[in-house]
């Protein structure tokens, strides 16, 4: 079943439990009305009955005709039973009949008033009177014809009721819940026109500021993310084809000038000497672009320890040439992060090797402390970056302008942020053309410290 039969059907089940409910409420409260109604009537009855056959000889002509007036217009279809306290084993038989012990107490020990009981398909009331020609009981029936029909009248018309409303309500809320899915169609409609080669397009909000209007936003998201992610898929197979591709036409050239003719021994061995700087290169390549395909959780799933990285980089670099190593932190044991040592060696070599080798003077290494966070500062005074290009150098295979005449593949610093990103870590790079470039790695302190 779709969404909107659903909203509909579960809108008007709900409507129609409170309308039940309440039809029920009425019906149950209208019954006892009813009947409590006519039990006054029986309690009347019994009154004027007594009155009738007890009371002629105490009330003048007038007074009497009135109480037969009301006695014939009141219940007329009534039965009596009168009984005598004279005949007391009689009067106990029909008492127990008609009336349980708890009725019987307030007949004789109540205040008067006429016991309402139900006896088979008939209502009843019996009364307790004395007089002076004896002590008598009555006991009027009568069974509640016209309740009766008023109580199936009124079920009758609530069942009514309820079907009508039922149907008015599934086509209301039908109605409401074409009318809120419209817009979800419309999106739905849209989304469903989005293929490979018109990802650019978005959906259009509509301005209300509500929860279609924040998925909307949400959907657009996404769409930037998978059209980002496309044309990134896209840059990155045409990029890994053409560095794939040099190689292999270096050592596919290089075996066809080594079969034209035969050669010495040293010609074979600089061939393939060679043959195997260009394999070594695809095979550092293919690597790299392995580990840039992996997720995530993979490169968390190697090996991770407390690193401690002025230690680190003191091991790999100091002693090298052309490489400055300082730190102003207190100890050593200031900088520790969790990581896989040998994943976080790649990232700084990546970085440090760029610096190395587009610039032909000291690189700096720096360790410190800024604003709650361990900072790596690596500092070249080399070729720089263009200023629009900096923000594309972290892309893979990504090479600025100026980098064209240096040996390259453009994966380094996209491998190198992966890693550090993947550690908790950030990177940024501030660079002046022609005069340094600065790569900065930090490190929240809190996860420095774990």
């Amino acid at each position: 079943m779709k969404i909107g039969p659903k909203i509909a059907l579960f809108y008007s089940l709900i409507t129609m439990c409170a309308i039940i409910m309440v039809m029920s409420v009425f019906y149950l409260f209208s019954s006892r009305y009813i009947n409590r109604l006519y039990e006054s009537y029986l309690r009347e009855k019994a009154f004027i009955t007594a009155q009738k056959y007890w009371e002629k000889d105490e009330v003048d002509e007038q007074s009497y005709r009135l109480i037969q007036q009301k006695y014939d217009e009141l219940l007329p279809q009534a039965r009596e039973v009168l009984l005598n306290m004279d005949t007391l084993a009689h009067v106990k038989d029909t008492l127990g009949k008609y009336l349980n012990a708890s009725q019987q107490e307030r007949l004789f020990h109540g205040d008067g008033t006429p016991v309402t009981f139900k006896y088979k398909k008939e209502l009843g009331a019996a009364l307790y009177y004395p007089d002076n020609e004896g002590y008598f009981i009555v006991f009027v029936f009568s069974e509640n014809t016209y309740g009766k029909e008023i109580q199936e009248h009124i079920l009758l018309l609530s069942v009514t009721l309820v079907v009508i409303s039922s149907i008015f309500i599934f086509f209301i809320g039908r109605v409401y819940s074409n009318r809120i899915l419209t817009p979800l169609q419309h999106i739905l409609k849209e989304l469903k026109r989005i293929r490979a080669n018109n990802l650019n397009v978005r959906l259009r909000s509509y301005g209300n500021k509500d929860e279609l209007d924040q998925l909307i936003v949400s959907l657009n998201g996404m769409l930037d993310r998978i059209d980002t992610a496309f044309k990134s898929e896209k840059s990155f197979v045409s990029n890994a084809s053409h560095e794939l591709n040099n190689p292999l036409t270096a050592i596919q050239g290089e075996c066809e000038i080594a079969l034209l003719k035969e050669r010495s021994t040293s010609e074979y061995m600089d061939s393939l000497e060679r043959i195997s700087v260009e394999s070594k290169r695809i095979s550092l390549l293919i690597k790299s672009l392995l580990f840039l395909s992996r997720q995530d959780k993979d490169i968390l799933a190697n090996t991770v320890e407390d690193v401690c990285l002025p230690r680190m980089l003191r091991e790999q670099y100091v002693g090298r040439p052309r490489i400055r190593l300082s730190s102003t932190l207190r100890e050593e044991n200031d900088f520790i992060v969790r990581a896989n040592p040998y994943l976080l060696g790649i990232a700084l070599q990546n970085v440090v090797d760029n610096a190395c080798k587009y610039s032909d003077k000291d690189v700096e290494i720096s360790l410190f402390e800024k604003e709650g966070r361990r900072v790596v500062e690596i500092r070249d005074q080399g070729i720089g970056i263009p200023q629009e290009e900096v923000e594309l150098i972290f892309q893979s295979f990504y090479r600025a302008s100026n980098t064209r005449s240096y040996k390259g593949q453009g994966i380094g610093l996209s491998l190198s942020l992966k890693i550090i990103s993947t550690y908790g870590g950030q990177m940024g790079i501030h660079s002046e053309e022609g005069h340094f470039t600065t790569v900065s790695i930090t490190f929240p302190l809190s996860l420095a410290e774990e």
